[in-house]
């Protein structure tokens, strides 16, 4: 793939809608009593609005009117940033997008009920659309992504197949609100039944492609000023893409099997990652997703073919070669 402009010039075009979700965020504030509205808004102003921006770029695509397509956009955001929340209890974060993390402000279970309140409001949002299949694309998505959370959560052995666990976790956790995102769009626009599903299998090979990178990175370092060091999910015990690559072709994969074993001082899980970064599995990890961005594009080959399709495409090329 070509090199991109970054974010900020390839989503100029969408620009007005996008504060437009904003707007609407900021009203689902207003609603909110104090001390809710103070922590909620940190946490919804920010993010790369990926999501939103792919709701955006169908409704252009579909050249239909923008007002629907911000609420969805807005009640996706709302859900994503829930899940962060509940995210951040259950890994005990201590910063997300440069902010304290809300459970490190509040005790939890107000911290959760703060997540569990915007879940209601992106739930509000999107069955006032009126459409009950899009609210039911939802309510699947929010399943199979606390579904994945659950699976992790309580996986006491490490699964005999790895690959496909790996792929089974970031399908429910990372591509699900993706898919669902893209195949909600969709069907708002009243597009056909083809291209629903066209729209769907890019939203999911975005999401795919967009949680490799996300893993390639947590090994770089390159999220560093969000307070995560590098290595900060293998210190967790989790196997991400680049490591399980790793395990898959080191002929002594002792550094990062004593990491797993849960050997996590900060010194073994330094070197752990250093192996990882000398073996070659990160140039293999690119390549995947990379694949996954390409059977996403090939998605996009029904659709119709203007502007805002090549924006989308060039999301996917956005994705994998993002830096941060």
């Amino acid at each position: 793939m070509n090199s991109i402009p970054d974010l900020s010039s390839l989503l100029r075009p969408i620009r007005l809608q996008l504060d437009g979700v904003d707007t609407l965020l900021h009203a689902v504030l207003e609603r909110a009593d104090e001390p809710v509205r103070s922590a909620l808004a940190p946490l919804l102003d920010g993010g790369k609005r990926l999501r939103p921006a792919v709701v955006l770029l169908i409704a252009r695509l579909y050249n239909r009117e923008s007002a629907p397509f911000e609420r969805l956009a807005a009640a996706l955001e709302m859900l994503h940033t829930a899940t962060l929340i509940h995210d951040d209890v259950i890994d005990q974060a201590q910063l997300r997008r440069g902010h304290q993390t809300l459970h490190t402000m509040w005790p939890t279970g107000p911290a959760v009920l703060a997540g569990d309140y915007l879940l209601a409001e992106a739930v509000s949002v999107t069955a006032a659309l009126g459409i009950p299949r899009i609210v039911q694309i939802l309510a699947d998505a929010l399943r199979a992504m606390c579904a994945g959370e659950i699976k992790q959560a309580l996986q006491r052995e490490r699964p005999s197949d790895l690959r496909e666990a790996y792929y089974q976790t970031i399908e429910a956790k990372s591509a699900s609100l993706f898919a669902a995102a893209a195949e909600m769009a969709g069907l708002l626009a009243e597009a056909g039944e083809a291209q629903v599903d066209a729209l769907r299998t890019f939203g999911q090979e975005l999401g795919i492609a967009f949680q490799m990178v996300d893993d390639i990175l947590d090994l770089t370092g390159a999220s560093a000023e969000l307070g995560k060091f590098p290595g900060a999910d293998l210190q967790q015990g989790l196997i991400t893409l680049p490591v399980l690559v790793y395990l898959e072709m080191a002929e002594d994969a002792t550094p990062v099997q004593s990491v797993l074993n849960g050997k996590r001082d900060a010194e073994r899980v330094s070197t752990a990652v250093q192996a990882v970064l000398d073996s070659g599995a990160m140039e293999l990890a690119s390549e995947e997703a990379r694949t996954h961005a390409v059977r996403g594009r090939a998605a996009l080959c029904i659709l119709p073919d203007n502007t805002w399709r090549h924006i989308l495409d060039d999301l996917l090329a956005f994705v994998v070669q993002r830096r941060s």
